[in-house]
């Protein structure tokens, strides 16, 4: 799926989490759900660890934390757990150098 805005020259840009409902699925949740939640989007130039383009991608952490968790702690830490993701089937989950030492 294509960035929904016009990204920038940036590591990440923030975007409303509500950009959600567009994804199959999720388009019947509540728009006040998403309320005040932004999530992190990767900007243009952006590639994983194998050299592959990850512009537009969303971070998972952010996903999380709009739909699931009340606390974006509580998001980060289950995010950062190699144990929620399965590389076989989402090679596009692993992990990113964020250039910031505290983001993975």
């Amino acid at each position: 799926m294509g960035p929904p805005y016009p990204m920038l020259s940036q590591r990440m840009v923030k975007v409303n989490a509500s950009v959600l409902q567009t994804l199959p699925g999720l388009e019947r949740l509540e728009a006040t759900l998403f309320e005040g939640k932004t999530m992190r989007q990767l900007g243009r130039g952006q590639e994983d660890d194998k050299g592959n383009d990850i512009s537009g991608f969303f971070v998972v952490a952010d996903g999380g934390a709009a739909m699931i968790f009340h606390d974006p702690n509580h998001a980060s830490r289950w995010a950062n757990n190699k144990n929620q993701v399965n590389i076989e089937i989402g090679p596009s989950l692993t992990y990113v150098d964020s250039g910031n030492s505290q983001v993975s």
